[in-house]
C-alpha cells in the first residue's frame, strides 16, 4: 500500500514539474492588408487548443496570443496556422519557460515541444546571467522560412523573468 501511495505522489508531482512551455507570443504577420484578413486569422487562431486570449491587430501587423497555463502548443504550430490562413509569420516576441541546457559553448532553452538556441548578445549580457535549471525568459525569436519550420529556434533575450 505504501508503494502505491508513493507512486501516486511521484506521478502527481512529476506531472506538475512538466510545465516547460510557451506562455505568450506577439507574432509579426506579413500580408494582412484588410480588416477581414485580420478577422479571419483571429478566428483561425482561436480554434487552436491551449490559447487563453487572442487578438489580431491589422494596424500593428501582429497577432497577440496568451497561452493557457498547461498548454502544449508550439511556436511552430502557431506559425503554421498563420501560414494556413494565407499569411507569413515573421519574427515573434515570446515568453517561454523551460530547462536551460549549456554544452559546448552553446546555451539552449528546452520546452516540452521545442528548443530555443540563445543568441549570445554582448550588448545586454543576459545570456551570461542565466542560471542552470528552469528559466523563464522573454525574447525575440528570429524569422524562419515558412517552408522550413523546424521547432528549433534562435532567440535573442530581452529579459529574464
Amino acid at each position: 500500500m505504501k508503494k502505491i501511495v508513493m507512486i501516486m505522489i511521484v506521478a502527481t508531482f512529476g506531472t506538475f514539474s512538466s510545465y516547460a512551455q510557451l506562455q505568450k507570443v506577439d507574432q509579426e504577420v506579413f500580408g494582412m492588408d484588410c480588416a477581414p484578413c485580420a478577422y479571419g486569422l483571429e478566428r483561425g487562431l482561436k480554434k487552436m487548443d491551449g490559447l487563453q486570449n487572442v487578438r489580431v491587430s491589422l494596424n500593428d501587423g501582429k497577432a497577440y496570443l496568451e497561452l493557457s497555463k498547461n498548454n502544449s502548443l508550439s511556436l511552430k504550430q502557431i506559425q503554421e496556422e498563420v501560414k494556413k490562413n494565407g499569411f507569413s509569420a515573421k519574427k515573434a516576441e515570446v515568453v517561454i519557460e523551460g530547462k536551460l541546457i549549456s554544452k559546448d559553448d552553446k546555451t539552449e532553452i528546452q520546452t516540452d515541444t521545442e528548443t530555443y538556441s540563445v543568441i549570445k548578445d554582448a550588448s545586454n549580457g543576459l545570456s551570461s546571467k542565466l542560471k542552470p535549471g528552469t528559466v523563464k525568459v522573454k525574447g525575440i525569436v528570429q524569422n524562419e522560412d515558412d517552408k522550413n519550420l523546424s521547432g528549433n529556434w534562435k532567440i535573442r533575450l530581452t529579459e529574464i523573468l
